[in-house]
């Protein structure tokens, strides 16, 4: 496309959505173990079918859930990372990679990140920018 259009977008309303066969499973690690707070539900009080969270919406499937995707990770941007990696860590949270400095093209380090997985086996990427 070739027109001057662009998108107008709204900062801090942003979420990656996660189908899940046990929502409370994953809310667990979300909210208690990373430590996220819960900013909604949807449904039943006790019995969600939905939950918010900052970037990240869990959502209880209604049907089977086929392997794979094309999701490659989600990633949320935590201040404190050294002690979420903790936390993490503590938890016995799978490790795919551990906090590691990211150095840019310029040879000059950026940012702090860490990929671990969730309950259901997607890969969670928790970043500090410098």
């Amino acid at each position: 496309m070739s027109d001057s259009f662009v998108p107008q977008v709204i900062p801090n309303i942003q979420h990656v959505a996660l189908r899940t066969t046990d929502l409370p499973r994953l809310v667990r690690f979300y909210h208690e173990t990373i430590g996220l707070p819960i900013t909604r539900t949807r449904g039943p009080e006790g019995n969600p079918d939905a939950v918010w969270l900052p970037g990240v919406q869990l959502v209880k499937a209604t049907g089977e859930i086929q392997p794979g995707g094309t999701l490659d990770h989600l990633a949320i941007g935590i201040a404190n990372v050294e002690e979420v990696c903790a936390r993490l860590d503590a938890a016995g949270t799978k490790v795919d990679r551990p906090l590691t400095e990211i150095i840019g093209s310029d040879g000059k380090a950026f940012a702090f990140a860490a990929f671990y997985y969730d309950p259901d086996g997607n890969r969670v990427e928790v970043f500090k920018h410098l």
